[in-house]
């Protein structure tokens, strides 16, 4: 009870992180430019499949974006520790902006090419490669230690919240004022989040371990060479059972599941469901919706399962939902089925953030994390493939392979000790 107690008086309030320059225009930069993804995250894959009608070159045009994206991202927190988390990201958004305002005007002038769609696409992923890792490791530059957990919460919180809202205005943007809009504003987002990272006033300091100043910290050769830097954290990965384990796991479970489910709305908005790019949009909020409650359900439920009986658990539930997804009729129904895929992973994704950093020293956290979001995004290319060659096939063969795939998987998985146990 005691220690409760002092937890709660020493607990800093979400909106104090607020209050400091620096962190509060990350904030509204990086806020501003979330919303205008969203916007782009239905625009691209709704020209796709408007230009070609194809399910096999939706799969590959997101896998053009998917493998560069996947590559930088294992490798990518380099570039933040040599030349700065603020200035890896200002140089990201500020090419990205450009290249999406590029993309808009091709658009606009209605000589978009099938080849435009994978120039802009790999294009794209390079620079959310370099992006995602940078935009992890910048706000402990930001703010004091005792305001980490606030500071990460309130952005977590903000971003499932854009995930909510988000497609449904993108998919209701391009239905009303068209596709070249939408990319138009991501653009102007962009420039927005440029402004504001440029307006950061961060004084260069020494390296800070545990909240104090080390000045006599001296990168090693191996924390330096990108190569080297991943091997260890690969052979500390392998030779760490439930680690090992977990991970490839995951890397079975996101193949079986990243591609059929984007691949697979996309394609229910435009052959099945009215609604076209609007009917698009919601189905992906009821995604940011079901994501934002399984966030938040940590912080009531208290017991949960082993994480091994976990992740099969959910793993099932998502493998189901998948295979009712080829018969659903109309999108309300799909979309509070795509509401609880997306609470899965939710609740999955922060449950599994806090698991790995229990389970790794604090110097090799890093290699390790990029790891386990590795086990998502490094499939994604695959899966955007296989999903686009059996969406031409037939929407319902698609659902109902994966789904079914996933769920034997899952339970034969179940039937094995050596992941059913891992606590």
């Amino acid at each position: 009870m005691e220690k409760s107690k002092i937890s709660s008086q020493n607990r800093v309030p979400l909106w104090k992180p607020l209050t400091i320059r620096n962190f509060l225009l990350l904030y509204i930069g990086e806020t501003v430019s979330l919303l205008g993804d969203q916007f782009y995250l239905i625009a691209l894959p709704w020209l796709t499949i408007q230009l070609t009608n194809s399910g096999i070159t939706l799969g590959t045009v997101l896998m053009t974006a998917a493998i560069p994206r996947a590559v930088l991202l294992l490798f990518g927190g380099v570039f933040s520790d040599r030349f700065s988390p603020r200035l890896v990201m200002f140089v990201s958004n500020a090419l990205r902006g450009l290249l999406v305002v590029l993309f808009a005007t091709v658009v606009a002038l209605k000589i978009t090419q099938l080849w435009h769609l994978y120039i802009f696409a790999a294009s794209f992923g390079i620079l959310d490669g370099l992006f995602i890792p940078a935009s992890k490791s910048i706000i402990p530059s930001l703010v004091p230690k005792e305001q980490l957990v606030a500071s990460n919460t309130l952005s977590q919180g903000t971003s499932q919240l854009i995930l909510l809202i988000g497609p449904a205005l993108g998919g209701l943007l391009i239905a009303v004022s068209g596709i070249e809009t939408a990319f138009a504003i991501d653009g102007v987002t962009f420039a927005i989040t440029t402004i504001t990272l440029l307006l950061m006033k961060i004084k260069p300091k020494a390296t800070v371990l545990n909240g104090e100043s080390n000045q006599n910290f001296t990168p090693t050769k191996k924390s330096i060479n990108l190569i080297a830097g991943m091997g260890e954290g690969l052979y500390y990965v392998w030779h760490n059972h439930a680690l090992r384990v977990i991970l490839l796991v995951l890397v079975i479970l996101n193949f079986l599941f990243i591609g059929p489910l984007q691949v697979g709305i996309t394609s229910l908005a435009h052959s099945r469901f009215p609604g076209g790019a609007v009917a698009l949009g919601i189905m992906q909020s009821a995604w940011g919706g079901g994501g934002l409650l399984g966030t938040l359900t940590p912080q009531f439920i208290q017991n949960l399962p082993k994480i091994g009986v976990l992740l099969l658990s959910i793993a099932s539930i998502q493998g189901f939902g998948l295979f009712l997804l080829s018969f659903i009729p109309n999108i309300a129904l799909a979309s509070i089925t795509i509401a609880i895929l997306g609470l899965c992973s939710g609740l999955f994704t922060v449950v599994g953030i806090i698991w790995i950093q229990k389970q790794t020293p604090p110097e090799i956290l890093g290699r390790v994390m990029s790891l386990g979001m590795f086990s998502s995004f490094g499939v994604a290319p695959l899966s955007y493939a296989v999903a686009g060659v059996l969406v031409n096939l037939n929407l319902t063969i698609l659902f109902t392979v994966a789904g079914s795939i996933m769920l034997t998987t899952s339970i034969l998985l179940a039937a094995n000790s050596s992941v059913r146990e891992i606590n």
